[in-house]
Order: C-alpha cells, then structure tokens, then sequence
C-alpha cells in the first residue's frame, strides 16, 4: 500500500469526503445545540456508518472520523465528558466499518480535531489549561484508535490552534492543518473566519500572520476548509506565498443556523468541481473535498473531475 505522502509527494490528487455533520442532518438526524453531531456516534451510530459508506462508494479516498466536536470540554457540556474516550473510539470504529464495508481501493480514516466551542459558549474558540488537555487526550484517543491522520479543522486562532496543532504532532501521526478564512470588508483583506461574535473585529486574524506563526509548529500539509467557496482562491493566494507542502482546500456551502445547516443556495455538484479544478490548476492543491453542506454528490462530480480532466 503506497502511503498518502508517498502519493503527495508523486504529485497525486487526494480525494477526501465532503461533510459529516450536515449530511448526517440532511438525513433526518437531529443534531445537538451543544456539541452539534458529537452526539450522533452514541445515538445514531448506523446513520453515521453508513454516511462515510456513501463517501467511499462516491470516490473518497480519506474519510473523516465523525470527532470534529467530540473532544472532553465540548461534551462537558451536555454532562458527557466523562464519556469521551468511548465516543471518540466509537466514531474512529464506525469509520474503520465503512471501510470494511465499502471500500475496493486504498481508503485512509483521518481524525478530526477542531477549534469549536460548545455551540453555546459565547467563545469563539476554547482556551484554557482544560482545552489544552482535552485536546492532548483527543490526539491520544485517536491514534489509539488506529486513524492514519489527523486533521486540525477550523484553525483561526493562534492561541486555540497552536493547542490543537501541538497535540495532534506529538502523536507521531501525519497532520494536516485545515485554516478558516473570510474575505476583509473591504473585500481585499483575507482574514481568519470569524464565526459567532460577528461585531468583534478583534476575533480574527491576519490570514498571513496567522499562517506565519501557526506553520513552524508543523504538519505534512495546509489549506483552506470551511471557507465559503468564493473566500478559498484569495486564502490559496496567500497560503501559497507562505506554505511549500501539499495544500488541500475544501469548502463550505450554505449557511449555519445553530443548531442545523441551512441548505439553500448550495453550490451545486457541477459548480463546486468547477472551483475545484480551478484550485487544482492555479494553486496547486492536491488534496480536495468538501465542508459543511456538501454530500455524496459533490465529492461523485470531483471524482468525475480527476478521472475526465485531470
């Protein structure tokens, strides 16, 4: 089996899959105010199995462990820290099931580490002595599970990702860092996504500085995720002035309405492998998929892409 850095370094396209939660809602699952769809690996633990089964079958080559808002402090919130360890280990088994199931082709589980604070915390991002060490057991817990990667979502805040970044290198594992961006008012700026305290400008960053001082903690690659799709080229502008590795973009389409997605205005299939192509030949990226409000469909019209054109 030749590794995904062996394949990265053969300047080979890596197709991921598009996102976990919302499709896991658009099936009918209800997810949680707090900790969003960290709760469906206990409660609807065949829904989840059997979206990263579609995933597989649509072309994804690297599937996402349903552990994006499943760290101890987020679950503290619906009183289930102490239940961490075994949802987190679930949502890595029911990937690893998938695999099992679905796949006929080399198939990597990556484990997601993200910045997300309880949906109701007035946070934007979690910082603390206990975040840190939550997200240090996360690692742990995932790389016992057997994911091949990990993955630190969301990063937009020095502070937050540098925790994130720290714990998932220690483990020895591949890293890939997955940066959150917005375009500036002014429409020219790239600045970091700036999710709940929309009347603070103090919550972003810099794009540029965010990735200067965010890269020499490491990983083996870096792009732009849930980004709106039109906000991903000017962050890849700048990413690739700063980054030399493999870059990965994946994007975001609709709107968030705590606790659900919205779904309208979505980015058809056909549209987004059209942004997706034009990342590929301009910026270089060899890793895509999608984010939140993409499904199935989206990541079928990519493989489609890589199998006509590219």
């Amino acid at each position: 089996m030749v590794s995904l850095q062996e394949r990265l370094d053969n300047n080979e396209i890596i197709l991921m899959d598009g996102g976990i939660s919302t499709e896991i809602q658009k099936r009918g699952v209800p997810l949680d105010p707090n900790v969003w769809s960290g709760l469906t690996t206990k409660t609807h633990p065949d829904e989840v199995r059997q979206v990263h089964e579609d995933y597989i079958r649509a072309g994804s080559q690297v599937i996402t462990a349903n552990t994006y808002s499943t760290a101890r402090h987020v679950l503290e919130s619906i009183n289930l820290g102490h239940e961490a360890k075994m949802i987190n280990l679930k949502s890595v088994q029911l990937a690893r099931e998938a695999r099992d199931n679905a796949a006929d082709g080399d198939v990597w589980i990556a484990g997601s580490m993200s910045s997300m604070p309880p949906l109701t915390s007035s946070q934007e991002v979690a910082v603390s002595k206990h975040a840190e060490a939550s997200y240090q057991e996360l690692a742990e817990v995932l790389a016992n599970a057997g994911v091949d990667l990990i993955i630190a979502e969301m990063m937009r805040d020095i502070d937050n990702a540098t925790m994130v970044i720290k714990a998932a290198v220690s483990t020895g594992l591949p890293v890939w860092v997955g940066y959150s961006t917005m375009m500036a008012e002014d429409g020219i700026d790239v600045r970091s996504l700036r999710w709940k305290s929309t009347d603070s400008p103090t919550d972003t960053h810099d794009f540029a500085s965010l990735v200067e001082k965010l890269s020499p903690l490491g990983g083996q690659a870096a792009g732009i995720m849930h980004t709106q799709v039109g906000d991903i080229g000017p962050a890849l502008g700048i990413l690739g002035k700063l980054w030399s590795g493999p870059k990965l973009a994946y994007a975001e389409t609709g709107q968030f309405l705590v606790p659900d997605w919205s779904f309208e205005e979505i980015c058809t299939p056909r549209d987004y492998a059209k942004q997706v192509e034009d990342w590929i030949k301009n910026h270089g990226v060899q890793i895509i998929g999608g984010c939140c409000g993409t499904g199935p469909e989206h990541i079928r019209a990519l493989k489609n892409l890589l199998t006509e054109k590219l």
